[in-house]
């Protein structure tokens, strides 16, 4: 699938996924609830099951790993 791309394709997306790294897939999505539906073509689209997670939780899981100045 190339990237960035947008569920659906049309004008008014809703799962915007921007790029991807190995086993990690990052994007943006809207808080609507025809939302979830759309999160859920991602384990199709990708073969293996997705999970979301906000910023908060990433910079968390950065100071775990990387421990020493903030990020």
């Amino acid at each position: 699938m190339p990237l960035p791309t947008c569920i659906p394709s049309s004008r008014g997306w809703f799962v915007r996924i921007l790029g991807a790294r190995n086993q990690l897939v990052f994007g943006v999505y809207r808080r609507h609830m025809k939302t979830i539906g759309y999160l859920d073509r991602l384990d199709a689209l990708f073969g293996a099951p997705a999970t979301t997670r906000s910023w908060n939780t990433m910079r968390s899981v950065l100071r775990a790993v990387n421990p020493g100045p903030p990020v």
